[in-house]
Formats: structure tokens, sequence, C-alpha cells
């Protein structure tokens, strides 16, 4: 019998910081628009996924969480009033991000679901559910830097979002000597229910993905089928 993750007798609520006004009206997104002090602390008593599913693609095997592990990945996340703005550092890799054109399944790759009302009394997504995929590295040579956003579908949804335009998103990424910088903003526009004049949280679960490091998930990874159960995200308090 398999043993249900610790993580179930939690139910996690973050505060998320206001981003600063000047990155807001900024024309361009930086690599690394969000500093530390917008960080999400890494909170898990689950185990780190071992690399990935030749087949699928996804998280594999766990195993025991090791600490170093924990080190190599940042996440960092804020809103406004125009949307939401994330930041992804990865530090620690001994070759450069992983970047094709052909197989994005093996890509290095942000995925990021969101719920504007973060309803927590459902387990299938709403129209308010949102699944995207962001790839920081995509292109046809080892030194690609043009990111990729695409919408993704909420397995077992009962309705879906409005359709998105991600040519509305601004990214940018920036490889490193041992590993990449990567931010995006979602305009308010993109993101179905978003209104912080009523609601002042967010649901939100994120795995970054790494060729290299592994996945790190903000609380639950395989089997727990977190990316199709919104009541699992985690609760982003807005503070304002």
């Amino acid at each position: 019998m398999t043993a249900i993750p610790q993580n179930f007798l939690f139910r996690l609520r973050f505060p998320v910081k206001r981003v600063a006004p000047e990155i807001v009206k900024a024309k361009k997104i930086a690599p690394e628009a969000l500093d530390a002090s917008y960080g999400v602390p890494f909170w898990s008593l689950y185990d780190l996924p071992d690399g990935f599913d030749k087949r699928s693609g996804e998280p594999g095997l766990l195993r025991a969480r090791n600490p170093e592990i924990e080190k190599f990945f940042d996440f960092r996340f804020g809103w406004a009033k125009e949307g939401l703005f994330f930041t992804v550092v990865v530090t620690g890799k001994k070759a450069q991000p992983f970047w094709t054109h052909s197989d994005l399944r093996a890509a290095d790759c942000v995925r990021l679901c969101i719920d504007t009302r973060d309803v927590k009394e459902i387990h299938r997504g709403t129209k308010f559910c949102h699944k995207f995929l962001f790839y920081p590295f995509v292109g046809e040579s080892a030194d690609a830097t043009a990111p990729m956003a695409q919408w993704a579908p909420v397995n077992r949804a009962k309705a879906s979002p409005y359709a998105v335009d991600v040519a509305e998103f601004k990214t940018t990424a920036q490889v490193r000597d041992a590993g990449y910088a990567f931010s995006a903003f979602l305009p308010a526009s993109t993101l179905t229910g978003y209104d912080v004049d009523e609601i002042d949280r967010l649901g939100l679960h994120y795995v970054v993905r790494d060729s290299q490091h592994g996945a790190f998930v903000l609380q639950y990874a395989d089997p727990v089928p977190c990316e199709e159960d919104p009541s699992l995200w985690a609760s982003f308090v807005l503070q304002k």
C-alpha cells in the first residue's frame, strides 16, 4: 500500500508581494525581473522526482529528498493589478540549458497552474483554472535563447478559461555560467477571472523541470494528480 504523502496533512498559504511600479511599467521584462525578496519558500515533505520517464517526459520515480538539490532552484512570484509576474533562477548546471525544437517533452520547462478564484471545494478545473508551459530556451542551435509559452488544457476540467493569446505574455531568458534566469509577465487580460479588487488570493502550483537536476515541485509530485485537481494547489495571498 502506498503511503499518503505527509503534505496532505497541510494546506499551504504563501504571502505574495506586490510588484514594484518600475517593473510593471518597464517596456521589456528583465531575465531576473523579481529579486530574492519575492521568493516562494520551499516547503515540502515530499520526495523530489528522480529524472524523467523516457516515454512521457514527465518526472520519474521519487527518491529521498536531498537538501543539496533545493539550492539549485529559486522560484519568485509577484502580483500587480496589471497581471502576474514570476522569475525562475536555476543554478549548479554543468551544461547549457536543454534546448530542443522537435521534442519539447525533454526540454527545460516551467509548468504553471493558476486558479484566479482559489476554489478548494472541487476537484476538477473550472473556467478560472489555467495551465501554461514556459520553455526558456527553444531553437535550432545550442545557443538558442528564444523563450516560448504554450497554453495547455487542465485534464478533466469541467470548463476552460477564455482563449489565451500567449503572444501577449512578456518573456525573457538569459543563459548564465552555471544555469539560467527566466522571467514572465502574464497580463490580466490573459487570466480569466483575475480581479485583485474582488479576490485577494490565487491557487497556484508549479513544476520547474530541469534536464540535469530533475523536477522541482512546490508541494506534490507524481503519482498525485496535482495538475488536474485545483483543490491541491497552494493558496497565494496577495499582500496590499
